[in-house]
């Protein structure tokens, strides 16, 4: 059964980037822009392609999760740490993965593995000490 289960999860990633969820682009957008304020100067076409290519990472680092056999939560736990050490305070990351995450086709893995805030900027703290 192990042996399955990264080829469902697989499955699911490839059918649920067939789309690019539009209806998230303006939130991802202002979220990006509090974490990396030059991300305001790209044109509008250059913003919606720089999004489309972190939906290809996100999905690159979630296989790759997967393929270590870690779970999803380490995944988005990952996530988090990457934008806080990037310079997002724990509410401008949290403001960013909902609809990064929803954007991407990702909603299912966010929405079943967040816990809560208070739990991934405790866990951060730890690793980051």
């Amino acid at each position: 059964m192990k042996k399955w289960i990264p080829i469902i999860i697989f499955i699911f990633v490839s059918c649920s980037f067939t789309s690019y969820n539009n209806e998230y682009e303006e939130a991802t957008i202002s979220s990006y822009i509090e974490i990396y304020p030059s991300f305001e100067l790209l044109s509008e076409n250059q913003k919606t392609n720089k999004l489309k290519k972190e939906c290809n990472v996100l999905e690159d680092e979630m296989l790759v999760h997967v393929d270590d056999g870690l779970t999803l939560n380490y995944f988005l736990e990952y996530e988090y740490y990457k934008y806080r050490f990037q310079g997002g305070s724990p509410e401008q990351v949290e403001d960013l993965l909902f609809p990064l995450f929803y954007l991407c086709g990702l909603d299912e893995i966010i929405e079943k593995h967040w816990d809560s805030l208070d739990y991934q900027e405790e866990n951060y703290k730890k690793i980051s000490g």
